[in-house]
């Protein structure tokens, strides 16, 4: 009867762990690993549980293995947080006494509540540093957007209070500081309409309007139009269309605006004299259409390519080009936020390859149609 009971809540405890998105095990009072999980196997580079295995073998860390003593020896749930600055690695440890009704206040059999067979430990490892990020990329956010609203209201109270003044010295002067005033009210505008958008592309509730679009006709469209700009700060504009007949469905003012931001962001960061190529490439197992955009820039740290993403976060400036003039001034780091959003509202997933002083490339990819004819692979250039 015992014996039966026991194996119940072992398997009670097995399916407990399984169904636990953190490393788990489940220890007697020996500290033998009696069942453990997916991620903890993970964890500890193994494929299976070996018989008889212990912890302090399976994971060689003298600090989860002293804590799992005290929770032995005590009987109270332990926690604490192990950090390791070389590895980038932080993790909480809690360790928890796991007693079924046997070894309840309810038995009457002290003698057995007590014993090994009744009380095991659970023991989860927590993967603090995602969580981590994302307090980082919340009090960066805080602090971006206190920065960005304040500098453009600092600037408009400056410009009345100015304009003030000019209005009884030198009127003719008015409409200039008019104008300014203006600019910045209107970067405040289009800032909180950013953020807008991209509330409501995170929350899925932006509104779209998908339709069939042939890929080659989207990159055409995008190149036509930013070709000028390129022109003007001496960037070879090209074209690698693949299969480029392939058609998505999409949002055609979306993700041609994904694209416009991409190209912008290449020219910014390329200096007079490079290329920037925009192409597509059929991804057919995948059902995928494959656009980039890529550049022969100054390229990014390891750091900049894993929060490029973020939003409101800006590459370093010093890297820019000088006196940089495009659509959108200087930006408030949101655009690339945004695209993420909106490519991956299309089903599809945007990630970005570069190299300090070798150059980036930003590659997204949509769901093909699946009626769609493949065509000859061409490749068009246009410079100058």
């Amino acid at each position: 009867m015992t014996g039966r009971t026991a194996i119940n809540y072992r398997y009670m405890f097995t399916s407990l762990i399984e169904a636990l998105p953190l490393a788990a095990f489940i220890l007697d009072r020996s500290l033998k690993v009696v069942q453990i999980n997916a991620p903890a196997l993970e964890l500890c580079g193994r494929d299976r549980l070996s018989r008889y295995e212990t912890l302090d073998l399976l994971l060689n860390n003298d600090s989860i293995t002293h804590l799992a003593r005290e929770c032995v020896h005590s009987g109270e749930t332990q926690r604490k947080k192990i950090e390791r600055v070389r590895s980038n690695i932080t993790w909480l440890i809690t360790v928890a006494p796991l007693k079924h009704r046997g070894s309840s206040a309810v038995s009457e059999d002290k003698e057995r509540a007590d014993s090994v067979d009744d009380v095991y430990f659970l023991l989860t490892i927590e993967d603090m540093a995602e969580l981590q990020r994302l307090e980082r990329v919340q009090r960066d956010f805080l602090a971006n957007i206190s920065h960005e609203l304040r500098t453009p209201l600092t600037s408009a109270r400056l410009l009345t209070e100015t304009l003030e003044d000019v209005i009884e010295t030198d009127p003719e002067r008015a409409p200039q500081f008019l104008n300014k005033i203006e600019t910045e009210l209107q970067y405040l505008s289009s800032l909180v309409a950013e953020l807008l958008e991209l509330s409501q592309l995170e929350a899925g509730q932006a509104p779209m309007a998908f339709e069939s679009l042939i890929a080659e006709q989207l990159i055409r469209e995008v190149m036509a139009r930013m070709l000028p700009l390129a022109q003007r700060h001496r960037v070879s504009l090209l074209t690698d269309i693949r299969q480029g007949q392939i058609r998505v469905l999409a949002d055609s003012k979306l993700i041609t605006r994904v694209l416009f931001n991409l190209v912008h962001n290449a020219i910014k960061f390329t200096p007079s004299g490079g290329t920037i190529t925009l192409g597509t490439n059929l991804l057919k197992e995948q059902a995928q259409q494959e656009f980039f955009v890529r550049d022969t820039g100054v390229g990014m740290k390891d750091e900049e390519i894993s929060r490029v993403f973020e939003r409101f976060y800006k590459a370093d400036r010093a890297r820019s080009k000088a006196n940089f003039i495009g659509p959108g001034g200087g930006g408030a780091g949101l655009g690339l936020a945004i695209a993420r959003q909106v490519v991956e509202a299309h089903g599809g997933s945007i990630k970005v390859e570069s190299k300090l002083e070798q150059g980036s490339t930003f590659i997204f990819t949509l769901p093909i149609i699946a009626d769609s004819v493949p065509y000859q692979n061409t490749i068009a250039s246009s410079n100058e």
